[in-house]
């Protein structure tokens, strides 16, 4: 335990933001060649263990209810397509026991992708399917689905993207898909964004900003996602110990919040004050996990509107009824960390910082590795 790798963010210059994670990023992920393809072993078995070894991105981690696997999104650019399939390791990591592709097929010409994964105690699977022309920008046809965790590829469409609120709010994404009851999902909805990395280049980046937490019922087809009140520029939502309470952080706000959906009754739950901007929150019964500070800006931008870079932070993990936290050393920036159903360990996607160039100028890899960390 100690204090996690922090970079400071650079707001003038555009290419030392780099964002992460493009709805259809670029990646390559293969089965493991390094570790043994007969048994389950990460392939580096740490601490922290590196569950994923790859030349592009692995996203989107979840753990299944039971704790005997973990899902996420892994693209395949060994595929002519490209696609971002849905991937299933063991929970201590190992070799793929399933890679799921094309659960949106639109043809070779096409990427399809998978993302935020979220499974179900009763064996079904929301995410989100996009179907796009080949790197094209901006990404096509979108759309929150659910399926079954035995026959993924067999979908249904619950709500198309983009769409708009009735107050005028544009969701043009969804991320961070949670169950809060068998009939009742909640997500991000986000705004998604892009502009090139330079004034002279070519390579796009992709900027994600929340706009609300919303929820989304399943016993009415077709029916309208309801935000909640008081997530505006929402940057994590995570469900609680009842499905009476989400958990929730906002843009510029070092804070962790919990509201009481019959009360509308909203608590502070933990403030990491100077450590900076809490985002990306998860919390399993006394234990919360937060990514915080690191290489994050929320301003106004001119094309855009209020809009947050971000390329990772410092991963803490707080005991809620004491109020205790601890950083974790990782081999670069923190995004996304999901804590497992037992709460004895935590997955999350670890971005390498890259120093380069004369004078040094320092960069975010937009290449990530799912590690695994043990927790007490």
């Amino acid at each position: 335990m100690g204090g996690a790798l922090t970079v400071q963010p650079q707001p003038g210059n555009p290419r030392a933001l780099l964002l992460l994670l493009p709805l259809l990023g670029c990646g390559h992920t293969e089965p493991f060649t390094s570790a043994p393809t007969g048994t389950d072993q990460p392939f580096d078995v740490g601490p922290p263990a590196r569950l994923t070894l790859n030349v592009g991105p692995d996203r989107g981690a979840a753990w299944l209810p039971d704790g005997s696997g973990i899902l996420y999104s892994a693209q395949q650019l060994g595929r002519q397509d490209h696609d971002v399939c849905l991937a299933l390791i063991p929970p201590g990591g190992g070799r793929q026991r399933q890679l799921t592709c094309d659960l949106t097929p639109t043809g070779a010409d096409s990427t399809d992708a998978v993302e935020s994964p979220a499974p179900s105690s009763d064996g079904r699977l929301a995410f989100v399917a996009v179907g796009s022309r080949i790197a094209a920008i901006p990404a096509g046809s979108a759309a929150i689905s659910i399926s079954s965790l035995s026959d993924p590829a067999t979908r249904t469409r619950l709500q198309a993207l983009p769409y708009t609120l009735p107050g005028g709010a544009l969701h043009s994404g969804a991320t961070q898909l949670r169950w809060l009851s068998p009939d009742l999902l909640i997500y991000l909805g986000v705004r998604v964004d892009y502009r090139h990395v330079c004034d002279t280049c070519s390579e796009w980046d992709t900027l994600t900003t929340g706009v609300d937490v919303v929820s989304l019922d399943l016993r009415q087809p077709g029916g309208t996602p309801q935000p909640i009140p008081g997530t505006e520029n929402a940057t994590g939502v995570s469900v609680g110990a009842t499905p009476d309470e989400v958990y929730y952080t906002l843009a510029g706000d070092s804070r962790v919040y919990r509201r009481t959906l019959s009360t509308g009754v909203v608590a502070v739950v933990h403030d990491f004050g100077a450590a900076g901007m809490a985002r990306d929150v998860h919390v399993v019964g006394n234990r919360m996990a937060a990514v915080v500070g690191g290489r994050v800006t929320y301003g106004i931008d001119p094309a855009f509107g209020p809009t947050v870079w971000d390329s990772g932070g410092t991963l803490h993990v707080v005991d809620i009824q004491s109020g205790s936290e601890v950083a974790l050393e990782g081999p670069g920036l923190f995004r996304r960390p999901q804590i497992s159903p037992s709460g004895s360990g935590l997955v999350v996607e670890v971005y390498p910082v890259i120093i380069s160039g004369d004078p040094p100028n320092t960069l975010v890899d937009r290449r990530g590795d799912l590690y695994l960390y043990g927790l007490p």
